[in-house]
C-alpha cells in the first residue's frame, strides 16, 4: 500500500480556526477551552498509533457540549464545505496522495478523506489532521462499518504503517484450464507488532482480492496475446525473459498485485510452456 507523510498542518489551528467561524459565541468558546483536552487526547492518538495499538484508543465521549452531533458538524460544514474556514486544509490533506492512488488499495482514484478512526464513535477526532486520510470511495464504504477497537479490525494506516517494500500478499491458481487465481494474504507474522492481524484484516475487509484478480485476469488476457506467435514455435525462452522483464518493471512495488503475479508466473512451468493460452 502507499505510505504518506503525515499531514503537517497546525493541529489545535484547526481547533481554533473552527471556532472563530462558529456562531454560537458560547459554543465557540467552550471549543476554544477545550484546545488543553484537544491537545492531549492528540497527541494520545499519535503515540498509540505509532506504537501500532490504535485499537486502544478510547471511543469519543461528550465534553460538556461538545458531543457528537456537534464535532462531526464542524468536520462537514468547516472542512468539507466549499466555504468552510478550513476547506484548504482538506484540500491539501486530499492532494497528499501521490499520482491521487487510493493508499489503501494502491489502484483507484482518490475521492474523499476517510476518517481513520470513523466520526460515528471516535467524533472527537472528526478534525484531526492525522485522523483523515485520502481514500477511493470503493476502499471508503468496504471500510466504513468496521468498528477498529480491535487488533483483527485494525485496517493499514498510511501516515504510520509501510508495508509498501514487503511482498505480504501472493497469488495461487484455482484452475489451471481456464486459468482462474486467487489472491490471498501471506503470513506475516515475522512482522511482528501486530502487522500480522492487520494486514490480514486490511486484505480482508476491503476485499483486495477481488480487485486485484480482477487486474490480473485482464493482464493475463493481455499477455496471451502478446505470447500467441510464441506458442507456434515454442519459444518458452522468450515468454521466460518477458515475464523477468515484467516483473523487474514492478520490482519498486513489492506489495503491489503485479509483482506477485509476475513473481509466481516465473516460477510456473506450465503457464511458460504454453498455459498461457488458457485464459
Amino acid at each position: 500500500m502507499i505510505n504518506i507523510s503525515k499531514p503537517t498542518i497546525n493541529d489545535i489551528n484547526i481547533i481554533r480556526n473552527c471556532a472563530l467561524a462558529y456562531t454560537d459565541v458560547l459554543l465557540a468558546q467552550e471549543l476554544m477551552d477545550a484546545i488543553p483536552y484537544f491537545t492531549q487526547i492528540y497527541h494520545d492518538y499519535d503515540r498509540l498509533m505509532t506504537a501500532s495499538t490504535g485499537y486502544t484508543i478510547p471511543r469519543s465521549q461528550a465534553n460538556g457540549n461538545l458531543d457528537a452531533d456537534y464535532m462531526k458538524a464542524l468536520y462537514t460544514k468547516q472542512l468539507v464545505g466549499k466555504t468552510g474556514s478550513c476547506r484548504d486544509d482538506y484540500d491539501r490533506i486530499l492532494a497528499s496522495a501521490p499520482r491521487k492512488k487510493c493508499p489503501m488499495c494502491s489502484e483507484s482514484i482518490v475521492t474523499a478523506l476517510d476518517h481513520h478512526m470513523p466520526k460515528s464513535t471516535y467524533f472527537l477526532y472528526s478534525v484531526f489532521p492525522k485522523n483523515l486520510v485520502p481514500i477511493c470511495s470503493r476502499c471508503n464504504e468496504a471500510k466504513k462499518h468496521t468498528m477498529p477497537n480491535q487488533l483483527n479490525k485494525q485496517f493499514i494506516h498510511p501516515y504510520y504503517d509501510d508495508f509498501s517494500q514487503e511482498q505480504w500478499f501472493e497469488v495461487r491458481f484455482t484452475n489451471l484450464n481456464p486459468i482462474e487465481l486467487t489472491y490471498v494474504c501471506k503470513d506475516n507474522r515475522h512482522l511482528g507488532n501486530g502487522a500480522n492481524e492487520k494486514l490480514k484484516s486490511h486484505f480482508s475487509r476491503l476485499k483486495l482480492d477481488e480487485l486485484y484478480s480482477s487486474n490480473a485476469i485482464v493482464r493475463l488476457e493481455d499477455l496471451k496475446n502478446n505470447f500467441q506467435p510464441l506458442l507456434e514455435i515454442n519459444d518458452w525462452d522468450s515468454v521466460y525473459e518477458e515475464l523477468i522483464d515484467q516483473q523487474s518493471m514492478v520490482s519498486r512495488r513489492p506489495d503491489s498485485w503485479e509483482y506477485a503475479l509476475f513473481s509466481k508466473l516465473i516460477n510456473e512451468r506450465w503457464y511458460i510452456e504454453g498455459g498461457f493460452s488458457h485464459i
